[in-house]
């Protein structure tokens, strides 16, 4: 049954691929950027997780030879594996203020329609995240696998939904490295020196 996967394991593992080596690059371009905030971090190392989780799962698909007990094992212990990675991420990433987080106004949220684009599409992720739909779409599919039953269709769905979702993550992550985070507070320039004191200066 595997073998009918092949071509979506290819495709899909290809692409996971691509995207992964591209978010190395990304990172590299903006490290100083990102090195210098944990919020930043947070989102890179959430992106990778996800890009990973799809590069994985797609490898499983093509391994010859795997019983349906033991795929089922083993994606049982990628979700765990995976959940764990995204609590330690989570534990890490400050509370954001920025962007989908607007600042109240008379101490009401603004609302969805009032939020740029950017905000909408985080507000989005905030409520439907796809590290967790991707995650329990794994954990499915493994428990079916190990009860006989058919769970590849569920893995298919996590794959997609780790690539779809990274692919957001990324652009809303690397839009913040490339403008600076509304998050961060601006640090605070030295005032010039005043007119006079400068002409008083120089008369002397």
């Amino acid at each position: 049954m595997l073998q009918e996967w092949t071509d979506f394991a290819v495709i899909t593992g290809s692409a996971a691929g691509a995207l992964t080596g591209l978010l190395f690059v990304s990172v590299s371009l903006n490290r100083d950027r990102i090195v210098g905030h944990p919020g930043l971090r947070a989102e890179a190392g959430q992106t990778l997780v996800l890009f990973i989780l799809a590069l994985l799962l797609t490898v499983i698909l093509v391994i010859p030879g795997v019983s349906a007990t033991t795929l089922g094992v083993v994606l049982v212990a990628v979700a765990i594996v995976t959940g764990v990675s995204f609590n330690l991420i989570n534990r890490s990433r400050p509370e954001r203020q920025g962007r989908g987080r607007p600042p109240e106004r008379n101490g009401q949220r603004p609302r969805f329609s009032e939020l740029s684009a950017d905000d909408q599409l985080t507000r989005l992720l905030d409520l439907v995240t796809p590290d967790l739909f991707s995650e329990l779409c794994v954990l499915i599919a493994g428990c079916l696998q190990l009860a006989g039953g058919d769970g590849l269709y569920w893995l298919a769905t996590a794959i997609l939904l780790a690539l779809g979702g990274g692919v957001v993550n990324a652009w809303l992550f690397l839009t913040r490295a490339s403008t600076g985070d509304p998050a961060k507070p601006s640090e605070k320039k030295p005032a010039p020196p005043a007119p006079e004191a400068a002409a008083g200066d120089a008369g002397d």
